[in-house]
């Protein structure tokens, strides 16, 4: 067999490997390019999230106890475990010394794997393999989606589980033996159960594990339908169950997918600043912003300042006619409220006591102004806090580069050849999410693949748009392969929409 042959007959494996090799030696370069301070045992890149998945596995082996090493309940249970156990298996695996880099390793062979799930999943819909290996190749041997993988956070994993979770549907589906299409549907329901306790908000993508065992069992037998339904879906949600049974015999209580705000909690993520994100987030102030003025406030506070400087520098940031319409006295109240309930806190994080439970008259006084300045705002600026803000949450979130790493935002940050490889992504990266939007108005029910595809991620996006609005650029990551294909699947079909059709009179000619 010649090298042409083989390519043709093996290209998505090769693909595979150099996907490997290329997301590796973009993440090296990186590390190689980051400040000392910033890399975690010269393996992964530090955050100030990732210390909370590696603590909980690292204290498990240590003392039989799954906890971080903050004070309080919430120390059980502020991060779903999916990304700990992952962690917890590498530590047993490879000692502590080599754990970060075999995990490192695995994170980028599980990259390299979900390129095929891609390519597969990609030629099942748009039925042309030279687009399928196109779209595999743009996804596995550029930068593109390689920002994470030499972090310790859910990202470095959470793509490739989604792809694997849609691939083995797929699969289930297109496979006519009933026994391997339940084993396919069977290990669906699995991955998306791991996926769930990794990355709890990618929950909203198990809409398709009922499409799919509709679209199968429900014409052949409706009560098949059902059994089928409730038998997968127990096993798609029982890793969760677990979770939220053992943290329920913890607490006596619900405490959430996401329990950031416990009340117990002795940090600024106390559920003032929950109330407080609600309120900014009606005209969608983002993240960097916020934080610029609450952390130092906070960090102020809890050490005893409570100067009018950190207000002002709060109110600097808000719209005028926010300040116009609730007038700077009223939220300079609040805020001065913010502050006092803050020297309550002190009390306790000096001498590192969790709060207790019961929330403090004055804490319940500064979440009442916060809800009600935010229920203001919804009455008074409908327009902008249904619509235009959320537009705003999506404008972020579409249009940037997504090339995360260091050395694509400083280290090469103004050489021409990166500023075009930046332009190039930028417009790939928004006409994914523009695709989406296009693709909504396609939707036919003899494409419902597709069509189920489309919709799971546009209510992933609307969450994130409307209810959620804090956007980090990894929220979006593990749905880009996603969005990718339906991409590659939209140019297809304005491919064959403009392609200009056979003149019946020339042929035979």
């Amino acid at each position: 067999m010649n090298i042409l042959k083989l390519i043709k007959s093996k290209g998505i494996w090769i693909i595979c490997m150099l996907s490997f090799l290329s997301a590796f030696t973009y993440n090296q370069i990186n590390l190689k390019n980051l400040p000392k301070e910033k890399i975690r045992e010269n393996e992964t890149v530090i955050t100030n999230d990732d210390i909370s998945y590696l603590r909980p596995p690292q204290n498990y082996i240590k003392t039989g106890n799954w906890k971080a090493n903050s004070i309080g309940k919430q120390s059980y249970f502020i991060r779903t475990p999916g990304y700990g156990i992952f962690y917890m298996t590498c530590l047993k695996i490879a000692n502590s010394s080599f754990a970060l880099l075999f995990l490192k390793i695995v994170q980028h062979l599980l990259f390299s794997f979900s390129v095929y799930w891609l390519f597969w999943i990609t030629l099942s819909l748009v039925k042309n393999k030279k687009i399928a290996l196109i779209t595999a190749s743009i996804y596995g041997l550029s930068p593109f989606a390689i920002g994470f993988l030499s972090y310790t956070l859910t990202e470095g994993i959470s793509p490739a589980l989604l792809l694997l979770y849609v691939f083995l549907l797929f699969k289930g589906a297109e496979n006519k033996l009933l026994k391997q299409k339940n084993i396919y549907y069977l290990l669906s329901a699995l991955t998306f159960s791991y996926l769930l306790i990794v990355r709890a908000p990618l929950g909203f993508m198990g809409i398709l594990l009922p499409i799919f065992i509709f679209k199968d069992y429900y014409k052949k037998s409706a009560l098949k339908f059902i059994l089928k339904l409730v038998i997968l879906g127990s096993i798609a949600f029982s890793f969760m169950i677990i979770w939220q049974y053992r943290n329920y015999k913890i607490t006596n209580e619900y405490v959430g997918l996401h329990p950031i705000y416990y009340a117990d909690n002795n940090s600024i993520y106390r559920p003032t600043f929950k109330e407080f994100w609600n309120f900014v987030g009606g005209w969608a102030q983002e993240g960097h912003i916020a934080h610029s003025y609450m952390v130092p406030m906070w960090s102020a506070a809890i050490n005893g300042d409570t100067s009018e400087y950190y207000i002002k520098a709060a109110l600097n940031t808000f719209p005028k006619e926010v300040i116009t319409h609730f007038g700077e006295d009223r939220l300079f109240n609040v805020f001065r409220n913010y502050q006092k309930a803050t020297l309550i806190q002190k009390s306790y994080y000096d001498k590192r006591l969790p709060i207790p439970k019961k929330i403090h008259h004055t804490e319940k006084i500064v979440i009442e102004e916060f809800q009600q300045l935010t229920n203001g705002y919804k009455s008074e600026f409908p327009l902008q806090y249904h619509i235009l803000s959320p537009l705003k949450v999506f404008k972020t979130m579409a249009f940037h580069s997504n090339l995360s790493l260091y050395i694509f935002q400083h280290t090469f940050r103004g050489n021409w050849l990166m500023e075009v490889v930046r332009l190039l992504f930028f417009s790939l990266h928004g006409l994914c999410f523009i695709g989406l939007i296009a693709s909504l108005f396609l939707i036919k029910r003899s494409d419902w693949k597709k069509s189920a595809l489309t919709i799971s991620v546009f209510i992933y996006v609307f969450y994130l748009c409307y209810f959620q609005r804090g956007i980090e650029e990894r929220y979006t990551l593990p749905i880009l392969p996603i969005l990718l294909i339906c991409l590659a699947e939209l140019i297809k079909y304005f491919y064959n929409l403009l392609k200009p059709t056979p003149n019946p009179s020339k042929e035979g000619v």
